[in-house]
């Protein structure tokens, strides 16, 4: 077994020192995270943060490669391998991992059908049937848009390696729909509705973790 570079508390201390990770302590004082669908959450993560680091998304990237080799083998012993991301925030993902292992790369993006809901499709890349796919994503939560990718590769023929890389799954779940989910950060962060919010109830301010770091993280 391939040994990585730095462990998970490693990645969580260095993604916290660098604002993209962020866990509540229990502290009713200490706000919690206010998420942009308008539900509550005590625990954040900024993908963007890591993607924009270049050094860092590569040392990321790395650890998360050889966690997918320990416990999956190698995509490349299959058919056209390719890795591929969702847009917009696992297309860099998708980018790494791929040149990692040495296939093609590629991503779903979100198009609005008719009945005006929103779905992943493969709209760039020509993926012949039969070809190999490992699904990368930055943060793993409810996994809908994984499975939207999933489907779009399966409707064009495309075989779905069995693991699915992800940089942060909090979603307490390893495994979707039978596929086993490895991640650089495995911590669940449970979210709520503002109705019913248990940090709400404690008395904890529900902000906006980007504009509202500082406070996030201050000492209480």
């Amino acid at each position: 077994m391939k040994k990585i570079l730095r462990s998970e508390n490693e990645w969580i201390e260095r993604f916290t020192g660098m604002g993209a990770f962020w866990f509540h302590d229990g502290n009713p004082s200490r706000p919690h995270a206010l998420l942009t669908s308008g539900n509550h959450s005590h625990g954040f993560f900024d993908g963007s943060k890591v993607i924009e680091d270049p050094k860092i998304l590569a040392q990321a990237m790395y650890d998360l490669y050889i966690k997918i080799q320990n416990q999956g083998g190698d995509i490349n012993n299959t058919a056209n391998p390719w890795v591929i991301g969702s847009a917009l925030g696992a297309i860099d993902l998708s980018f790494q991992l791929g040149q990692l292992l040495d296939c093609r790369r590629g991503f779903t993006e979100p198009v609005i059908g008719e009945d005006g809901k929103k779905t992943m499709k493969l709209k760039r890349f020509d993926i012949l049937p039969g070809s190999n796919a490992l699904v990368v994503e930055d943060v793993f939560t409810t996994g809908e848009t994984t499975r939207q990718t999933i489907t779009a590769l399966e409707e064009k023929g495309i075989v779905i390696w069995p693991i699915i890389g992800v940089l942060v799954n909090r979603s307490g779940e390893n495994c979707l729909n039978g596929r086993q989910v490895v991640a650089l950060i495995d911590r669940p962060m449970p979210i709520w509705s503002a109705e019913d919010c248990p940090l709400c109830r404690q008395g904890s301010e529900a902000i906006r973790p980007k504009a509202n770091w500082t406070q996030l993280t201050a000492q209480y």
